[in-house]
């Protein structure tokens, strides 16, 4: 019997330590972050210096290609959106959104397979960039129950 409950209490001990064990992960991944969708709404023409958890504008090399034609500042507010233009030049444009709410906002572009190009959390700031041919688009946050209230038409000339 004795024999028995220490194989039990032995197997017990062995499973609790290999629970404690690491697995050289990075324990922040297993965080939610709340700049995470800023960081998946970044386009190929975004660069290396982007940092969106500083919610700054990145600073473009003007050699580059995909240049910034025109930056917009979009606020978002509890169910609005201020500042999207009803036109635009065609190009890269870069979207700088203060979001001045409680809530998420973000700007995703229909036409563009629901794109979502920058996102921020209430009371929280993020660039995101996207190229845009001529053409008509709509611009709208993509939170559940806010685009009714947050869609914009723009023209891209």
């Amino acid at each position: 019997m004795r024999r028995h409950t220490l194989i039990a209490l032995a197997a017990v001990g062995a499973i609790g330590l290999a629970g404690c064990g690491g697995d050289d992960a990075d324990p922040a991944a297993d965080m939610p972050a709340e700049t995470e969708p800023a960081e998946d709404a970044l386009t190929e023409d975004d660069t290396a210096e982007d940092d969106p958890a500083e919610g700054e504008p990145a600073e473009e090399d003007p050699a580059e290609d995909g240049d910034v034609v025109e930056t917009i500042n979009v606020e978002a507010g509890d169910l609005y959106f201020e500042g999207i233009p009803d036109t635009l030049p065609a190009g890269t444009i870069e979207i700088v959104l203060d979001n001045v709410g409680d809530m998420p906002h973000d700007v995703t572009i229909e036409e563009l397979d629901d794109l979502l190009v920058v996102a921020a959390g209430g009371g929280e700031s993020a660039t995101g960039t996207v190229t845009l041919e001529p053409g008509e688009y709509t611009f709208y946050c993509a939170v559940p129950g806010h685009r009714p209230q947050m869609e914009v038409t723009v023209t891209v000339e």
